[in-house]
Formats: structure tokens, C-alpha cells, sequence
């Protein structure tokens, strides 16, 4: 188990594209791939998963320099994409070769029948063992399938190099109580995204759900960490967040940057018990 985080911890830093963010928010420079390492190093944690938030079309070159960059500061490259279609699979795969990653997480767009979904992937399994890369499939804010049916898909293929990415609040929109999403989930865990939450009544049938730093919110994290301890799953633990655009941009990058560190600080006492 590593801690760190993934792109989506800067979603307003890094200026990507994202159908939840406001489209006219774009920073005067927006922090690439070399920026994170940097912030990752700095925040002495260990893993960088870079998602599909950021534009990472790049060259050979820039792909090999990333991992050697990363590798000398001692930080796990991950990598993450939307799309469950091979041709996005074979071109995360040729990246996973040239950055040293060897963890590729995932999400469905489309709703299908997981008997389809299950045959794919397990016509891609040879691709995954030749390249000792893990596929994580995550429950993803898009809300296709819920834990008990990406707990199935998991089941029928039962190979290591296919698990789940666990999100704790992204199941909020199918009525998944985090700590039932969870536990569903744990016995296939190779990634834990964790993202705190609070939720308030807005009018008489309606709710908001909205992000806090971690440990400010719903979220019994100590739970989490022990329903995953006690499957006997060890993986690596990743912050995301998302907070609410405040008055420019300014202001929005340091409380951006406050949340992170705040979350960071609270993540190492709930494992270590200091800070």
C-alpha cells in the first residue's frame, strides 16, 4: 500500500476538460503531468494516477522522460481513461510500456450486458499478463452499474490482474451507502479512491451532495480502511476531491491546494494515528 493521489485532486488546477466543471474556468497556466510528480514529491507521498482530466497525447520521448522523472523521485505512476472499448485499452497499453505504469484504471460510458463487458476482457487478458498490467474497473460517478453487478463481472473473470477501483462517494447517485459499496467491493480491491462528502437537504425532495476535505465530512474513513484491511486487500490509496469554484481563480487554486494538504494530514493519522 502507497498513499498519494490522483489528477482529479487538482480538478481545477489542471484546467482539464470534465463535463461537471464549469467550462469557463481555465487557469493562466494550467499544471501538466511534470507539475503533479512535483506536487506529489512535495507532498511526500508515493503514486500519481493520471486520469483522463489531463491531456496526456504526448510524444515517445516525453512518455520515457515521465517515467524516468517519476521513478527518480521514487512515485508509482498510475494511468486512468474512460472507455471499456479495445482501442482505447491498446493505447493506454503502449503508454503503460513507456512510462513504467502497470495499473490502468477504468470505467464504462455506455451501459451494456456484463456478459459482453466479461468476454472483452477476458479476450484481453493474454495483453495484461504480457505486460504485468492491472485492469481497475471502477464504480464510476456515471452510475451504470452498481457494486453488486462490477462485483459479478469480477467474479465470473476472476483473474489478479482484474480488479476494482473503489470510489467512496461515486456510488452516492445509485443510493449505495459508501460503506456497502465497499464492502462489495473490497475482496477485488487494487485501488481505493477516497473522496469525502456531506450531504444536505436543499428542498423538500431534494438533496445536494457536496465534497469536504477529508475527514470534515459523512465518510468514516477508519471503516473503509478496515473493511479493505480485512479482505486481505493492500491497495494503493489515492485522494481525489471536489470543490466548488470560489470567487477567482486565485482563490480557487489555494483552497485547492489547502484541501489537498488538509486531507493529506488527515489520511496519514487515520493510518499511522500522527501526521
Amino acid at each position: 500500500m502507497k498513499l498519494g493521489i490522483t489528477s482529479y485532486a487538482y480538478r481545477w488546477a489542471v484546467g482539464g476538460k470534465h463535463p461537471f466543471l464549469s467550462s469557463d474556468f481555465k487557469p493562466i497556466r494550467s499544471l501538466n503531468v511534470f507539475d503533479l510528480i512535483e506536487k506529489v514529491s512535495n507532498l511526500g507521498l508515493g503514486v500519481l494516477q493520471i486520469c483522463e482530466n489531463m491531456n496526456l497525447d504526448m510524444t515517445v520521448e516525453d512518455y520515457e522522460r515521465l517515467g524516468e522523472v517519476a521513478k527518480s523521485r521514487g512515485i508509482t505512476l498510475e494511468l486512468g481513461t474512460a472507455g471499456m472499448d479495445l482501442p482505447i485499452w491498446n493505447k493506454y497499453v503502449r503508454i503503460a510500456d513507456l512510462t513504467g505504469s502497470h495499473l490502468l484504471r477504468v470505467y464504462s460510458q455506455k451501459k451494456e450486458p456484463i456478459d459482453g463487458l466479461v468476454k472483452r476482457i477476458r479476450d484481453f487478458l493474454p495483453v495484461l499478463r504480457d505486460r504485468e498490467l492491472t485492469l481497475a474497473i471502477e464504480n464510476s460517478s456515471m452510475c451504470l452499474y452498481n457494486s453488486h453487478q462490477l462485483a459479478e463481472i469480477f467474479r465470473q473473470i476472476d483473474d489478479p490482474l482484474v480488479g476494482a477501483c473503489i470510489d467512496t462517494a461515486n456510488s452516492l447517485g445509485l443510493l449505495e451507502r459508501p460503506l456497502e459499496t465497499v464492502k462489495v467491493l473490497s475482496p477485488y480491491a487494487v485501488s481505493l479512491h477516497l473522496k469525502d462528502f456531506c450531504i444536505k437537504r436543499e428542498t423538500v425532495s431534494g438533496f445536494t451532495i457536496f465534497e469536504v476535505p477529508l475527514g470534515k465530512g459523512m465518510l468514516d474513513v477508519k471503516a473503509v480502511l478496515n473493511t479493505i484491511k480485512e479482505s486481505n486487500r493492500d491497495p494503493n490509496i489515492l485522494l481525489e476531491q471536489w470543490m466548488e469554484r470560489k470567487d477567482d481563480e486565485e482563490e480557487t487554486l489555494k483552497e485547492e491546494e489547502r484541501w489537498l494538504i488538509e486531507s493529506v494530514g488527515f489520511l496519514r493519522s487515520a493510518i499511522w494515528g500522527s501526521s
